[in-house]
């Protein structure tokens, strides 16, 4: 039997997996940067890191998710529209407001930021590398994807003092044709070239439902994910899960500059068990999973931290469950693929086991098979095997509020700013 994936999911719960598709970006960067140190690197190379793997890919998904949801134009509500489509600003998690002046200046503030709270609690230095040290360069690569001319500026940013300042953070937009154009960097354009950054994501067909289909319209400055039709809800979830893997494929090829491809492959599988273990336990939370393997093929079949450009197929059987997955472009299977991608064309099994044991550690993954055009793995559940230890990978990602972050899927007003 065929498990459903996201496209058949009912709305209620479409709408709980998109906000924790978006929250993916947040997931994965937590459980990679701190790799970083702990093999040694120190908090300025864990906030170089950063820098480039935001640089690195959000001008490219930006550019997806303009054409996906028709983002027109170049002044600041387009900014401000993709701005609200970017696992870099999780709804809720990060409560943004935004205001426009003119086509040319608005303004946005941040009323709550989870990373933030998580952050404030290690000290002012680490406060100000992600503030000031990360949101500098990141915050206009960002914008370059829209209109290259624009920059983001603070009026005001943590450190906040005094201590427990509201909002957390205020930014303006400013688009002057006198600024120099800001540029991609060159881990940009490597970026663009890879095969994970073209795969198609069409909105399925059979889901008309009531909501927008698009962003063409006007700017909403209090726009929610539940906002959108059930087919554009599906699709903005697949953007949310690729941006995330394109992330993680910056950080790779980042990686692999500054230490060498087998450190870097390291790090990266590392992160995509703690990642992937984490996301496991929280779809199994939202859909209501157990310990069972019906639950557990539910969570396979949804699963982020899987590859995005495969066809997934999900199936119960006799003794199990039974996964497949086919590449749906050309040369997302490759070895050499940055990211993910690779490690799974690998035949690295370190990320499966952990999507499998976040819903139930005494699951046993079977052997793992790689070919040219399809990877396959069974899954069997033994009620008397001793469960499978938590590693440290996962406990790195419980670090802080991410890991336990829930959502509130009930239609919000957004509260007026509080200067």
């Amino acid at each position: 039997m065929a498990i459903p994936g996201l496209e058949e999911l009912p709305r209620a719960d479409l709408v709980s997996v998109a906000l924790d598709y978006m929250l993916s970006g947040m997931i994965v960067t937590r459980a990679m940067l701190p790799q970083i140190v702990v093999r040694g690197g120190d908090f300025d190379l864990m906030n170089q890191l950063a820098i480039d793997e935001w640089m690195g890919a959000s001008p490219i998904y930006t550019g997806r998710m303009r054409r996906l949801m028709r983002v027109e134009g170049d002044d600041v509500e387009a900014i401000m529209k993709v701005l609200q489509l970017d696992v870099g600003f999780v709804h809720q998690y990060m409560d943004v407001g935004y205001r426009v002046i003119d086509p040319q200046h608005a303004e946005f503030w941040l009323a709550h930021c989870g990373a933030l709270i998580d952050t404030e609690p290690h000290g002012e230095e680490q406060v100000f590398g992600m503030c000031h040290t990360i949101e500098d360069p990141t915050f206009d690569a960002t914008a370059l994807a829209t209109n290259p001319r624009a920059r983001i500026r603070p009026i005001h940013r943590p450190p906040r003092r005094p201590a427990g300042r509201d909002p957390h953070c205020h930014w303006t937009i400013t688009i002057d044709p006198a600024n120099d154009p800001v540029g991609p960097i060159a881990l940009t354009d490597r970026v663009a070239q890879l095969p994970l950054a073209s795969i198609p994501n069409e909105r399925p067909s059979g889901r008309a439902s009531d909501g927008q289909r698009d962003y063409a319209g006007p700017f909403d400055p209090t726009f929610q994910l539940s906002n959108l039709a059930d087919d554009a809800l599906v699709a903005a979830a697949r953007e949310f899960q690729i941006q995330s893997h394109l992330l993680i494929c910056a950080s790779d090829l980042a990686l692999r500059d500054r230490f060498g491809a087998d450190t870097a492959r390291g790090i990266l599988t590392d992160a995509w068990v703690g990642a992937s273990w984490i996301a496991s336990e929280r779809l199994a939370r939202i859909c209501g999973a157990a310990d069972g393997i019906e639950d557990l093929a539910s969570v396979l079949a949804l699963q982020p931290m899987v590859p995005p450009g495969f066809a997934r197929r999900v199936e119960l059987t006799d003794d199990g469950v039974s996964t497949e997955l086919r590449p749906v472009v050309r040369g997302v299977l490759d070895p050499e693929h940055p990211g993910w991608c690779g490690l799974l064309a690998r035949g690295e099994r370190g990320g499966i086991e952990a999507m499998v044991h976040g819903v139930d550690p005494r699951a046993q993954v079977g052997e793992l098979t790689v070919d040219d055009d399809r990877v396959r793995f069974d899954v069997t559940l033994d009620r008397a095997a001793a469960p499978t230890a938590e590693p440290d990978a996962v406990s790195l990602v419980r670090v802080g509020m991410v890991s336990g972050w829930s959502f509130d899927t009930t239609d919000r007003v957004a509260d007026p700013v509080r200067r």
